[in-house]
This record gives C-alpha cells, structure tokens and sequence, in this order.
C-alpha cells in the first residue's frame, strides 16, 4: 500500500489509562511517526491528547505489520488491557477511596469486546451502591435477584471499571447520585482482618556495669511483652524481670508480672472484651489494677469522621452549592450539596484550633458566611456518639492484704453541638462512688464540670477521717483559643475535694493496717498550659504549670510552673526557659535553662549540635553540648556524643558519653559508654520481637501490638519500607509492626537486595487489621534467570512488536518489544514459548531456546541470546482460567 493509502485509512491513536504503559509509548510512537508521515503532526497530536481519556482504543494496522505483511491483530487491545478470565482477590477502590480486599472474578468476552468484571450481590452494599437509587430501581432489583454475576459497568450508569492487574487492584468510578453516604475513613468491618494464629515476644534488655570509686557494680533488666493469638481471642502476658550484683551489694533478683489476660473484639457492639488482670480506665475515674472482666467501647473502631469531637455544621443551600469550611485560615472540607437543607457531620477532630468559618457559594456566584463556635476538652463528643466501659472484679496488688471487689460503670453520650452528658459509678464493699457532669463547647470556650460524691466505710484505725467517711469531688476544665491574639488555652482544669471524700484506690490502700500511716488526700489541684506565638517569624511564648495541697500532711502544698519562649532560623532553633518549685516543706528552687540546635551541614544525614546550659537559684550550673545524627541508607545507625561541666559551691565536675544504636534487620543493639569523676559505665541492649507462625520463626527489629506477616517466597533481602532495616528473611518471610487498626495500611516492598532471578509480582498490598491482630500479606514471586530473547522467524525476518508471548501451555507472558526483542524468566537451562500475531497457523510461531552459558555483558542485570520461531501447523490455544 502506498504512503498515500495509508495516510487515507489513518485513525488517530486513543490511549486509555488500562493500556499497558510499554505497549502505550510504542503505539504512540508509530502513530506520531504515521503523524509526521502524513504531514499532519500538530493537529494528530491534539486529537489524540483531547480523546486520551476515551473508553477504547483506535490503532493503525497498517504501520504495524508482520514478516509476512500482514497486519497485527490488536483488538484485544481495543477495549482496554486483556485480563486473563479467573478469580482474583484485589484491593478493591470506589472513587478513589478503598474499600477493601474483595474477591472478583472476570469472565471473557467475545471478541473485540471489554471483559466482564463480577461482583456478587452481597458486596454491592460494601461499595456504598444503593440500587434504591438508579434508573427504574424496581426492574434493577428483579434483575438482581437473577443475577449470579454483577457488572458493574453495566448496572450502573455513566460508571467505570479499571482493573489493574499488576497492582491487583480494581478502581470503580460510580456516580455520587448513586451511592449511599459513607462516612470518611470509613472501613467495612466485613474487611477487619482477624489475622492467623501466631504467637510473638517483644522484648527489650540492657545491661549496665558501673565502677564508682572502685566499687564494681552489674544491673540487668528485661521487659517482655507476649502474646498468642487464636481465632478470635488475643492472649497477653507483660512483664519484666531485673537483678543487681556487685562488690558491695547482696545479689537481689526479681521478676514482676504486670499484666496477664485474654481479649476479644466485640465487633457489633465496637467495643473490646478483657478478660483477666488489667486496668480500669481513665476517662472519668482513675484508672487502677484488677482481676475480673471488662466490656468497654473502643473508638478506633469509629471511622476517622467520627472520632474524637467536631462540631455537626447544618445550613440551607439555594441552588447546587458549594460548601467550604475553614479553621484558622486553613481548609478542613469541601462539598458539594443538592439545594434544601444540609448536614456536615462527618469533620475529622481538629483539637484546639478554633472556631469554624463556613462558606456557601450557590451556583449563580452569591456567598454567605457563618461561623460555627469550636472549643474542646477531653470529655465532649460529637452528637449521637456514645462511650461506655463495665468492669467486675477484683482490686489487684500483691502488696495488700485486702483487695475487695468491686463493680465500675461510665457512660458518655454525645447531645447536641453544645453539650455531651456523662456519668458513673463504682460499687464495692464498704465504698461508692457516683459521678455525673456534663461538657459544654460555646462560642467562649470548652468547658466541663462534673462531680463525684464518695462514701466509704471499714477504713484503718490510722486514717484520721475515721471508719465512715463520706465527701464530694468537684472539678472544672476549660479550654479555648482565642482568635484575635491566638492565644491557646489548651488545658485548665481545677479539682476541689472535701475533708471527706476518698477516691476508690485511696480507700483501697486505707484498708491495710500496716501502712501506720494516713494516705495523702488531694485537698486541690489546678493546673494550665497557654501557648501564645508571636508572628510568622517572632517564635511563640508558653506556660505551664501546676500546684496542689493536701487535708493531711499538716503542710503546705507543692507547686511547680515554666515559662518559656522559642523561635527556629534558618540556622537552627533555639529555647529558652525559666522555671520554679516549691515543695511541701517550703522549699524553693529556681531554674534558668537556654538551648540550641544547629544543623551541621544541608545533607538528609547532616548531623546536629545540641548545647544548653542552665543555673539554679543555688548558683549551680551546668553546660552541655553533644553531637547526634544518622546514617545509612534508611537511617539504620544513630549515634551521639556530649560532654558537660557542672559547677557549685564544692567545685566543678566533668563527664563525657556516647551512644550508638544499629536497627539491624533482627533486632535493634545498642551500646553507651561514659566516665565522670570517679566513675566510668558501660552498657549494651538489645531490643525486637520474635514471631512464631505456620511459616516458621522470624525475628524483627519492630515491636507493637498489631502486626504484618510479609509472604514473599524467594524475595529474601528485599527491604521493607515500612521498617528501618526490615527486610525479608531467608525463609521468605518478614515482620511488620505499627499497623493502624481498623484503619487502611499501606505496607510495600522494595526488590532491591533480591536475587536477579527473583521478581516481585506484587510491591505493595493494603490491610485493614483488627486490633492486635497478626495478618499475613502475600506477595506472590516469579523464579527465573532473566532473559532477553532476540527473535527472528525461519525467513530471518524481525517478529511484528505487539505480538503476544504465551507458554507452553498457552498462558499469556508479554509483548515482543521494539527490535523483535522479548524478556521474560527462565526456569531452565532451556524452554519453549509461542508467540502470535493473529488468528491462524500462519500467524504464529514457536521458539525453543536454550540459555547461554554466561553473560555477554558482565554488568549487565540478564543474560542475552538470540532463537528462531518457527511457524506452527496449528493455531495456539490461549488458555483459560
């Protein structure tokens, strides 16, 4: 054909995202050079770039031909990239949000046109789909309830579906008119993940060996947290054992248990179920140790948009309106709302960053403005959110020879955008106590008040209150910040108790004859933290502080408070600091500190020069400085150096030390070393988990509760990104902690450190865990020496680039790239691959190849080599899944 007759049977190129992205640049390749061929460059190109987001394909089959001068069939390419028929469990995204790992099957079309991709009815209302709402709902759910196969695409108006296979991830485009409202960060419960039976110890040692003025003395301590978990159920067990020995001192050893017990979540009511030796929470009383039972809420099981509090915003839009709503200048959300009344109540919590602005801009251009008054403490909720904890058990502590049991109850409800209401109450032997109190967020800040009456019976005869006692707790907190000077009352809270009153743990230790003594009763306390900044480039100014009395002590109180003022340069950052304290006895002590941080150069591994020097009212003074900073690749090695002089009255003293710490892939070691006056110290740790599973025993350098099981068959060395140093062991295996329950987690690979005959198929995978889970992530691996095949056919001709690579048993590999070049990975010294370019035997080829014996190119990352395909006397089977 002439160059004309091409030119005149020319279709631009339309490129969908779906298309592989090698196959896309040499489509587009050939067509700019069919482009320039026919004169037509610049009006080609903008065709093509205003329709590359059509829905198929249009390629020019005459500038991709075969040997033989035929052209090559791409059809299969005309709707998209071709996904073999099969199931597939993929991380599944509805408008680019995820939703979870479902599983999907496809199903194969007829030629020329898209596959099918089938969900099961059941997982139409995990994407948020509400079939209520499409066009002529009452036939879609007929044809529904026929249905062994939904698609999507097809259900659904003006919707799309993407599959990524390399990425095994699906991406749904649905229209918002037919989804239903899901809060934001919102993960269906159904995509929790359990995990597997594992069981796991996280421990942390160090030693110490001290040599003061000749006298030699050895400390150890090791923590442990272990655990086994079982279907549902988590078993823990926390503690830590520690011993002394030395030249002077009686060799003294001991082994705590801290905490021992099972736990469960309880997923319909989002709450958790301990039982076992634990503790009471601290939300409205104070928490304290027992043996029993316990059924509390657990708020990260809420989505993010109903965690901690934010106001519900409600308005009236006119026309199709736009809803934005600021804090402090900044952008917190953004929506679109139908006219009519609308309802905002899905704000992530913002803490203490002020009241909320609120703008409505209508379609036509008009705008209105409102504000929404924002101030929060601890004990408010977002309206219809409720918090609850039950607890039956026993007092625990090994130390007391009366533990009694006793009941404990809170509630807490969210009311209104004003105010949340909370209670509860402690029932023991001989004790009560009933709480009640209510917070308040208004337009002059947070406030919460509550009190809390005790009456208690059977005391000590050496508590001066008495056998029967009985009293009131008050308490207020407030918080606000103030936009006009900025000023952020972050906390202020002051507790006032009478003579009488006695918390539950007070009345516990009472009971014990043989502590001879009265136990402190906190008579007040009050507390504050106020930050003021200055200005962009001014620093900030902050207080804190603290003081509290008792009824007993026939003392005064104690009262400690800090004020301070920091700022950060181009050269560093520096803070300085006034602080003072007062004792019980009347003793006061002043102190004056002022601090630098200077970077040590523009580099990520730059070390840091820290100095700061402080004096007391006494006249003491201390200087210091040190050096810190990291190094390798991932930062795996830390280190630091200081040294310091102390002067007082008695004369000057100086001391040096360094630290080093290395997070290998195993474990983390530690070592310290420094010497003063009179004394020198050395000391080493070692910290890290070692999990035990189906697959084996692996050791990590991370700890945490909830953790990842890494599957990668043969990726060994392959580093974990989600670690420091963390990398796939040798039985191909590795261990991933600090996962967010309840929450999608990304958790990825990176291949470099693997063998070149190991490939990853998959580099990164999400996972939403329950709580304390152990999940397993496979990451499936394909074996092979990598190869790069040049193929000619039996005439010595080049092999048309697009044409398909199958197996042996017809299974599709890859593309023939540009130069009739192939890569793939042998599993042998020698194989055998099929490649075609059409339907028909004269249309395809078979190459039996064998590998050389060593590389052409010592650095090069593949072997090379060159086969012959010869034509086939029948046509290929593609196989299918």
């Amino acid at each position: 054909m002439s160059v004309a007759g091409a030119c005149s049977k020319f279709v631009p190129v339309q490129l969908p995202v779906a298309v592989p992205a090698s196959f896309q640049r040499l489509l587009l390749l050939a067509s700019v050079a069919a482009v320039i061929a026919c004169g037509g460059l610049a009006s080609g190109m903008a065709q093509a770039a205003a329709e590359e987001q059509a829905l198929y394909a249009q390629f020019n089959p005459d500038f991709l031909r075969g040997a033989d001068g035929k052209p090559v069939d791409l059809s299969r390419f005309e709707q998209g990239n071709p996904v073999t028929p099969g199931s597939y469990r993929v991380d599944v995204y509805v408008n680019q949000n995820w939703i979870g790992r479902q599983e999907i099957s496809v199903r194969g079309a007829e030629k020329g046109a898209a596959p099918s991709y089938c969900f099961k009815r059941t997982q139409l209302a995990s994407l948020g789909l509400n079939t209520d709402k499409l066009p002529d709902a009452q036939a879609t759910a007929r044809q529904l309830e026929q249905a062994d196969c939904v698609d999507i695409a097809k259900l659904v108006p003006a919707s799309k579906v993407d599959f990524d296979l390399s990425g095994l991830r699906v991406d749904l485009s649905i229209p918002q008119a037919y989804l239903s409202k899901i809060e934001r960060g919102y993960v269906d419960p159904q995509d929790w993940d359990r995990g597997v039976t594992a069981g796991f110890v996280d421990y942390n040692s160090n030693a110490f060996r001290t040599d003061s003025s000749g006298s030699v003395q050895n400390q150890y301590y090791a923590g442990f947290n272990g655990g086994l978990n079982a279907g549902d159920w988590r078993l823990r067990h926390n503690g830590s054992y520690s011993r002394s020995s030395g030249d002077q001192i009686r060799t003294t050893s001991k082994y705590n248990a801290i905490s021992s017990y099972a736990q469960r979540d309880v997923t319909s009511l989002k709450s958790q179920m301990t039982l076992g030796e634990y503790y009471t929470p601290s939300d409205l009383f104070d928490s304290v140790p027992y043996s029993g039972v316990q059924l509390a809420s657990d708020d990260r099981m809420l989505p993010d948009s109903q965690r901690g509090f934010a106001p519900a915003i409600r308005g009236t839009a006119e026309t199709n309106a736009r809803v934005t709503v600021r804090q402090g200048g900044n952008v917190l959300y953004e929506t679109t709302v139908a006219p009519g009344p609308f309802v905002i109540d899905d704000l992530y919590g913002t803490g203490y960053a002020g009241d909320l602005n609120v703008t409505v801009t209508e379609a036509d251009g008009r705008v209105k403005t409102f504000i929404v008054p924002f101030a929060n403490v601890a004990q408010l909720l977002r309206p219809g959110v409720s918090r609850y904890n039950l607890v039956a058990g026993q007092y625990r502590d090994d130390q007391l020879n009366k533990t009694p049991n006793f009941v404990q109850g809170t509630y807490q409800r969210g009311i209104s955008n004003l105010w949340t209401g909370y209670t509860g109450g402690i029932v023991a032997e001989n004790y009560l106590a009933m709480q009640g109190g209510a917070a308040l967020s208004t337009s002059v800040g947070a406030f919460a008040f509550d009190v809390t009456h005790s009456r208690a019976q059977g005391l000590a005869e050496s508590q001066e209150m008495g056998s029967t006692t009985s009293g009131e707790s008050y308490r207020i907190s407030y918080s606000k910040l103030l936009e006009t000077t900025r000023t952020n009352f972050a906390v202020a809270a002051y507790r006032f108790s009478s003579a009488g009153y006695i918390n539950f743990g007070d009345y516990v230790q009472s009971l014990d004859e043989r502590n001879g003594q009265s136990t402190y009763r906190q008579r007040s306390r009050f507390q504050a933290n106020v930050s003021q900044p200055l200005g962009e480039k001014l620093g900030s100014l902050y207080l804190s502080g603290a003081t509290q009395d008792y009824w007993n002590t026939g003392k005064g109180g104690d009262t400690s408070f800090q004020g301070g003022y920091s700022n950060s340069f181009r050269w560093g950052s520096f803070n300085l600091s006034a602080g003072r304290s007062r004792s019980q006895d009347g003793e006061t002590d002043n102190q004056y500190m002022l601090t630098l941080s200077i970077p040590l150069g523009h580099s990520a591994h730059s070390p840091y020069l820290s100095s700061s020097v402080s004096r007391t009212g006494s006249g003491n003074l201390n200087a210091q400085a040190g050096v810190s900073g990291s190094l390798g690749e991932r930062n795996e090695f830390g280190y630091s150096a200081y040294g310091s002089q102390a002067r007082n009255d008695s004369g000057s003293a100086t001391s040096t030390g360094a630290n080093a710490q290395y997070r290998a892939a195993k474990a983390v070691l530690s070592a310290n070393v420094s010497e003063g006056e009179g004394y020198r110290q050395i000391g080493g740790g070692l910290s890290g988990s070692v999990v035990a599973h189906a697959g084996g025993v692996n050791f990590s350098q991370d700890q945490g509760e909830t953790k990842a099981l890494i599957d990668a068959q043969g990726a060994e060395g392959a580093a974990v990104l989600n670690s420091n140093g963390g990398k796939v062991d040798g039985n191909g295996y590795a261990v991933v902690t600090g996962l967010t329950p309840y929450r999608r987690n990304a958790v990825a690979l990176d291949p470099k450190g693997t063998s070149e005959e190991v490939e990853l198929q998959v580099t990164e995978q999400s996972v939403a865990p329950r709580y304390g889970s152990v999940v397993v992530l496979k990451y499936p691996t394909k074996s092979g020496k990598p190869l790069l095949l040049t193929l000619r056919d039996d005439q010595g001709q080049p092999l048309p680039v697009g044409a398909e690579v199958l197996d042996a048993k017809g299974e599709s590999l890859t593309l023939v790239g540009q130069g009739s070049r192939v890569f793939l990975r042998s599993e042998g010294q020698q194989g055998q691959i099929l490649v075609r370019w059409g339907d028909g035997a004269e249309r395809q080829c078979q190459v039996d190849y064998r590998l050389p014996a060593e590389k052409s190119d010592k650095k090069a990352p593949f072997l090379q080599a060159e086969a012959v395909c010869t034509k086939r006397q029948a046509p290929v089977q593609v196989a299918q899944r």
